[in-house]
């Protein structure tokens, strides 16, 4: 099976001084139907490696390839359309539209993916994630978990192929993480779909098909790591 999405020997360094460079020669292939978990300790380029498959960062050396298309390579308008039809973020800062209610950023991530508005599908959504009683509420009025799963209801609602995900049980209770793990299983149960996570929580990253480690900017499968 031809992977979903693809990373070959990808390099990104940060020319600071010292210059950082958390991605090394990274690799990594996520098949249809999957999902991956990445680990490792805070700051060292996770966040980095999901903005680099994104298309949010341009990899200094290797290739990124999505669909066939290289997201090094891509223009503005190749990576635009990606992001309007294909892959989907939840950030670790959920980030919302704060004059728009609840319901209202839920019709501009259809807008926004070109798909048809349905009136009924995003009231099902926000049911789903516990924001019935939320939806005419602005981001202000909205504690940050309930803004943490309207992001992830607004992502899931669009129906793009790859979701990457930064810490997105951050701000969750124990229930809600499973619930959230539960909505990804059920998403790539769907069809051709994968996610790919970051977390630091171990319990939550035992639940993924694949677990990976970044560390030193290489990435291992946990299975390969030396143990100490």
């Amino acid at each position: 099976m031809e992977p979903l999405i693809e990373l070959k020997g990808v390099v990104k360094e940060f020319r600071s001084v010292p210059p950082v460079r958390p991605l090394d020669g990274v690799s990594l292939a996520v098949a249809p139907g999957r999902i991956v978990a990445v680990t490792g300790v805070s700051g060292k380029g996770k966040s980095t490696l999901l903005n680099v498959m994104g298309g949010l960062l341009r990899a200094d050396e290797g290739s990124v390839l999505y669909h066939g298309t290289d997201l090094v390579r891509a223009s503005a308008a190749e990576i635009d359309a990606v992001h309007r039809c294909g892959i989907g973020f939840v950030f670790q800062s959920p980030y919302l539209f704060p004059a728009l209610t609840a319901r209202e950023n839920m019709v501009m991530a259809l807008r926004a993916a070109g798909q048809p508005v349905d009136g009924g599908a995003i009231d099902a959504m926000l049911e789903e994630v516990g924001l019935t009683d939320r939806a005419d509420h602005l981001p202000a009025e909205l504690s940050v978990g309930q803004k943490r799963r309207l992001v992830l209801a607004r992502v899931l609602l669009a129906k793009h192929d790859l979701l990457l995900a930064d810490e997105p049980t951050n701000d969750l209770d124990a229930d809600w993480s499973d619930e959230v793990f539960g909505r990804f299983r059920a998403f790539v149960a769907e069809g051709e779909r994968s996610v790919v996570v970051v977390t630091h929580d171990e319990a939550y990253a035992r639940q993924a098909d694949e677990v990976y480690v970044l560390e030193e900017g290489k990435l291992a499968r946990r299975e390969e790591v030396t143990p100490c």
